[in-house]
């Protein structure tokens, strides 16, 4: 069984290795010093996939990562995944990933990870944590495993490396904390045994020095079939000013959020500014509604509750502002609280 799994082991090393390029069956023989045919079998044996899915996975990994967070195009990673067509390539990207390659960089699609895979005589060993600290949250303090960190530079522009805490008696005080668009599979953590009802806390730290914390729970989400945690929001922010805003002819006081840059994944806007009116009572509740939707994990960390109305002013590219008027009317989207566009 030890010269099964180096032999194994020396196959996935050289796949690693010329991912990108026409894999020789003749090289994989010998490495495995036996026919092509027996080596298929071992490793679909002990992995339950071929040799074949394996690579056409990994390939879309790597495929997905370029799309996502560097600035390949998406003829150039066809060609250099070794697919004969941009065609047959989306065909397997959004079998694999859900969406096609084009739509990669909206954030909302998150790309699918299937690691490499390492064989191991015996089951790989959960770690113990390598110290404990304490990490305040919403002024408390909670007792904090930590479990080392992990680099990215080789699939983020942004960040170099995360680090990973995970919180004890913590899963109370955030289970209905509001949900974000970003999970993280198991798969992406350290070696440690994550059970459904823990919180997990993540250090990014970006290329400029600055450190960004998020907070994951894991309360059974499975994307992609893999269990995977999911990113919440601790904390609401507060209006950066309150303004006034004027709608057919009457003014209201709108508490003024901020804006969001969308020049990187839209061709319609640069940015868009978020209001939220108060004190609009009924005003806007037989507003005919449109079928266009915005999930609250798209506007800024702001407590959304039903009944509110938001002004979001679209900046075009072109200099022209749209403004668009959406209300919070309990509509669900996929899954996920959104309001709904209004014509007033």
């Amino acid at each position: 069984m030890i010269i099964a799994t180096k032999l194994l082991n020396s196959v996935i090393e050289y796949v690693e290795k010329h991912i990108a390029e026409k894999i020789d069956s003749l090289a994989i023989e010998k490495i495995a010093c036996c026919s092509y045919s027996d080596v298929s079998k071992l490793f679909s044996f002990v992995s339950e996939m071929s040799i074949s899915d394996y690579i056409k996975y990994r390939r879309l990994t790597l495929a997905g990562e370029e799309l996502k967070y560097g600035k390949a195009k998406v003829i150039d990673t066809a060609a250099k995944y070794c697919y004969e067509s941009p065609v047959s390539f989306a065909r397997a990207f959004k079998g694999f990933h859900g969406f096609n390659p084009s739509e990669t960089y909206k954030e909302q699609n998150i790309i699918r990870e299937f690691p490499r895979i390492v064989f191991q005589i015996e089951a790989k060993r959960v770690m113990d944590p390598i110290r404990k600290s304490t990490i305040s949250i919403n002024d408390k303090e909670y007792v904090a495993s930590y479990y080392g960190e992990s680099g990215m530079t080789h699939f983020s522009d942004i960040y170099s490396r995360r680090q990973y805490w995970r919180l004890k008696d913590a899963y109370e005080d955030f289970k209905n904390k509001p949900r974000l668009r970003y999970v993280l599979p198991y798969n992406n953590y350290p070696p440690i045994d994550i059970h459904t009802g823990e919180v997990f806390v993540i250090d990014y730290y970006k290329k400029t020095g600055e450190m960004e914390r998020k907070v994951y729970l894991s309360d059974g989400t499975v994307w992609k079939d893999m269990p995977s945690t999911v990113e919440i929001l601790t904390s609401f922010m507060d209006p950066i000013r309150i303004d006034s805003i004027t709608i057919n002819g009457k003014e209201y006081q709108a508490d003024y959020y901020g804006e969001q840059d969308m020049s990187s994944w839209s061709d319609y806007a640069d940015k868009r500014q978020f209001w939220r009116l108060r004190d609009c009572n009924e005003d806007f509740d037989k507003c005919e509604k449109l079928l266009d939707v915005l999930p609250y994990n798209n506007y800024p960390p702001i407590d959304i509750e039903v009944g509110q109305v938001f002004v979001i002013d679209y900046l075009k590219k072109n200099g022209e502002t749209d403004r668009r008027f959406y209300i919070a009317d309990g509509t669900v989207w996929r899954d996920m609280p959104s309001t709904r566009q209004i014509i007033i």
